[in-house]
């Protein structure tokens, strides 16, 4: 389970990628909406209490994994608690425009490449430091297709019954509905990948 963070020791760049605040406070309000317990949401979800709220204080970053089972069990799409305004309707995506962002685990910085408003498919850049990773747990999710090609470095998917090893140059296929997790499995060499997913995930 990720470490929790003090305010005074959070990094500030860490901090402004991954919007604590905005995505606990989202994930509370959607438990009260419910009329859930903290305790109710980390029985469901498989997590203990004490996670559950401070992840709701913002005082945690947790895994992609326990991310979507506190979704699941609040009913919630993932890509909602990301949502800071509205989406802009052009069709055309400038980098100087792209910003870093992180979805959960430690690491891992994405850069959405295709256009917000596009939901039938989406691109994403993953920059991975040494040993990053979404989650150590394996996650599913529902989703028609994932291929990831590796451009730098080296990258490791987990999946139940193997593991596939991938270089720069090297891509994978799979259904994100399948238990599956991922890392860079380096000690010293970050990583980037472009992963394009179907339907668009965040």
């Amino acid at each position: 389970m990720p470490k929790t963070k003090s305010k005074d020791n959070r990094d500030n760049g860490a901090e402004e990628r991954w919007p604590a605040r905005l995505v606990g406070g989202r994930l509370r309000e959607a438990r009260q909406a419910l009329g859930k317990t903290q305790g109710d949401v980390a029985r469901e979800a498989g997590l203990t209490k004490s996670f559950v709220s401070a992840v709701e204080r913002g005082e945690t970053s947790p895994s992609i994994g326990s991310l979507y089972r506190i979704c699941e069990v609040l009913g919630l799409p993932v890509a909602s608690l990301f949502e800071t305004a509205a989406t802009p309707e052009s069709n055309v995506v400038r980098r100087a425009e792209v910003r870093a962002e992180s979805f959960g685990g430690e690491g891992v910085d994405n850069h959405i490449l295709s256009p917000r408003s596009e939901r039938r498919a989406q691109v994403i850049e993953t920059h991975v430091a040494p040993g990053g990773s979404p989650g150590p747990e394996p996650w599913a999710h529902s989703g028609d297709l994932t291929i990831a090609t590796v451009l730098e470095g080296s990258l490791e998917f987990r999946f139940e019954d193997h593991v596939t090893a991938l270089e720069a140059g090297d891509t994978i296929a799979y259904s994100p509905a399948d238990p599956h997790s991922w890392g860079n499995p380096s000690d010293d060499t970050p990583a980037v990948a472009l992963f394009f997913v179907m339907p668009a995930e965040f």
